[in-house]
């Protein structure tokens, strides 16, 4: 008759509140691997191509893999010869793992090794198509002048540049009224 007591009181205290399962599991997405100031190479053909500097990086396995980097980062492009060509500085980015593409956010700046430099806030890296574009705002500066625009496509080390909706100061050379 005991058990009987037991086995009623057992049955009846068990019940699943949704309010408390929710307290106990997070809604927001928890990463699964979390890694801080780290340096991530990149080489094609035993050449080193892309080396990242970043303060913190996020994996998240979800729906869609992903890294995020958060705390500023750095992206330094090589030419096949190992000589820098180009920088990117962002406070963020994210990596979007299944078609290797990298969206920086935030403060984003990209430096040729010539001296021109590319200012949004955010900008998109290809690294299969080799590109690096926005639709966004830019301001491109160089020794000579300075551009602004809205939308921009570029090979990744920055000398090969298109830019949308242009307006600026430029110099134009052989100009004849």
């Amino acid at each position: 008759m005991r058990f009987f007591y037991i086995l009623i009181i057992v049955l009846f205290s068990c019940s699943n509140n949704s309010e408390l399962v929710k307290e106990f599991i997070p809604e927001k997405k928890m990463f699964v691997e979390k890694m801080e100031d780290v340096k991530i190479l990149h080489t094609e053909d035993g050449l080193l191509k892309v080396k990242i500097n970043a303060n913190t990086i996020e994996r998240f396995q979800d729906t869609i893999p992903h890294l995020c980097f958060s705390n500023k980062l750095e992206v330094i492009f090589y030419s096949d010869s190992g000589l820098i060509e180009s920088t990117l500085n962002a406070d963020r980015a994210e990596v979007d793992e299944d078609n290797n593409i990298m969206t920086a956010s935030g403060n984003v700046v990209l430096t040729s090794i010539e001296g021109k430099k590319l200012e949004t806030e955010e900008l998109f890296w290809d690294n299969q198509k080799n590109k690096i574009y926005t639709n966004k705002e830019v301001l491109i500066t160089t020794k000579k002048e300075i551009i602004k625009g809205k939308g921009f496509t570029s090979n990744p080390d920055f000398s090969t540049y298109f830019i949308s909706k242009i307006s600026g100061n430029f110099k134009l050379n052989n100009f004849k009224k």
